[in-house]
């Protein structure tokens, strides 16, 4: 990416905190895939939300305080919308051990989840149920983090990955980027002719962050898509003021 740019480990935790596990599987037996469900959380945690019948509910609801001694690998995926079409834009798996989650974090990891996935069944997940039937809030503490970008892949240690923080305006600049991509994608496209060496195309915003932004171009001729990176001139520390520098850009 053209500079400035978030540090790769910054723009990976961020891509994460807007990412969805999609699938398990268990170290010992990585050939058997297990469809989960869930989100990051603030920690950097994987948070799982197991439903009865599951493989993992059984294990955990049988596993002495709650720690079962099981390694899992889980896969998460960052989608963005491409007109119609949802594209990755990021694939990120995370191994670690997987344990129920402590009752003080339930509340605070079902909010999470309920981010990705809105379900009232969430709420029986937060109680302290012994009904077998019970849904149950899992976590998975990353020990080791792989990801596949557009343009980048690598691994992060599990620890350097928790101690890192997503960009301060990561979660605003999802619902800023979501309503630019719906709403205001002529301008966005028109903006990209004043860039140099950027194909004439319609544009996307595919990410956005405190340095800058990043669009998704698809040539006119047909060409491969482009991913093209538009720097801030300062910082950004709040979302009102992202709001602002993206009008300015939109207005250029």
């Amino acid at each position: 990416m053209r500079q400035p740019c978030p540090s790769e480990i910054e723009r990976i935790r961020s891509l994460a905190a807007t990412a969805t596990p999609t699938m398990a599987a268990s170290a010992d037996y990585p050939a058997t895939h297990l469809s989960v469900r869930g989100a990051v959380d603030h920690a950097g945690r994987v948070v799982l939300w197991i439903e009865a019948g599951h493989p993992l509910h059984g294990a955990l609801r049988t596993a002495r305080n709650g720690r079962a001694d099981l390694s899992v690998d889980v896969d998460l995926s960052a989608l963005r919308h491409v007109g119609r079409t949802p594209t990755v834009r990021a694939r990120l798996w995370c191994r670690g051990r997987v344990s129920a989650m402590p009752a003080g974090e339930r509340r605070a990891s079902a909010l999470a989840v309920w981010q990705r996935t809105p379900d009232e069944e969430l709420l029986a997940a937060m109680d302290d149920d012994p009904d077998p039937a019970a849904p149950l809030l899992a976590r998975v503490v990353p020990a080791l983090v792989a990801y596949h970008t557009y343009d980048a892949a690598g691994i992060i240690d599990g620890a350097a990955f928790r101690a890192a923080r997503p960009d301060p305006v990561t979660e605003a600049a999802e619902h800023i980027l979501h309503h630019v991509n719906d709403r205001h994608r002529d301008e966005l496209s028109a903006c990209t002719r004043n860039l140099p060496e950027v194909p004439h195309g319609a544009a996307w915003l595919w990410e956005l962050d405190a340095r800058g932004a990043t669009l998704w171009v698809n040539p006119a001729d047909g060409g491969n898509p482009v991913l093209v990176r538009v720097p801030w001139s300062a910082p950004i520390t709040a979302p009102c003021q992202l709001e602002r520098t993206l009008y300015d850009f939109l207005a250029s």
